[in-house]
């Protein structure tokens, strides 16, 4: 067996203990003992409970907070946000989708969330918002990419959540791991990127400022930069 199929059968074994500790959290978390809003245990107590090691664990966890099922509060834990889980049947209609058509999804999406998350932000909102935006732009000038697409979707379903629609912010967390994928391929190709940091600080002003029309346009703008 040469290197390429050692390293292919490390992914493949790698992938089915993740979709263990997956079936393992969603049991977990669907026990009857949680509800949303609950913050779940520590990770020590997580892993002697569930026997799983740090790392698989926190990949698990990664996966359920794209998922939108759970949230990371920095320096306070990680609450249930959802108790919904994606059928296997969705996952798969969402891996299968086109790229045109998971962009015509977000731009419904977004050109929506930004006129109501604009109306209903609240300080609390505004706070999370400025942070995603700092570390996004921070990214970008240091280059790291990689943390610059994930602080630029957490940016966006920062925004969703600041709509105080949780289905609208269901239905956004719910495309956010192929929207990943998306971009992380586009940010290859261009160097776009840099030029729509404006417009993402304009949209943050007119959300501060409570102006729905602004936050329409400067979403629009960016859309179509994509």
């Amino acid at each position: 067996m040469n290197s390429g199929e050692k390293q292919s059968l490390s992914k493949v074994q790698h992938r089915k203990l993740v979709d263990q500790v997956l079936e393992q959290l969603k049991q977990y978390l669907l026990s009857g003992e949680f509800q949303v809003n609950d913050k779940i245990p520590t990770e020590p107590k997580l892993m002697e409970e569930l026997g799983i090691g740090r790392s698989t664990l926190r990949e698990g966890i990664k996966i359920l907070v794209y998922a939108g099922v759970l949230e990371v509060k920095q320096g306070a834990g990680t609450y249930i946000r959802s108790l919904h889980f994606s059928s296997n049947q969705f996952e798969q209609r969402l891996n299968e989708a086109k790229q045109e058509d998971i962009f015509e999804v977000r731009k419904m999406l977004d050109l929506e969330v930004v006129r109501l998350a604009a109306k209903r932000r609240t300080e609390e909102d505004l706070l999370q918002l400025k942070g995603y935006l700092d570390k996004r732009n921070q990214a970008l000038q240091e280059g790291n990419y990689s943390a610059y697409i994930d602080f630029d979707i957490e940016f966006h379903a920062a925004i969703a959540k600041a709509s105080q629609n949780t289905l609208l912010y269901e239905l956004y967390q719910t495309i956010t791991p192929k929207l990943r994928n998306i971009l992380s391929g586009l940010i290859l190709k261009t160097d776009r990127y840099q030029d729509n940091t404006e417009i993402h600080l304009r949209l943050f002003r007119a959300i501060l400022e409570q102006d729905p029309d602004e936050a329409e346009t400067c979403a629009r703008t960016n859309l179509e930069r994509k």
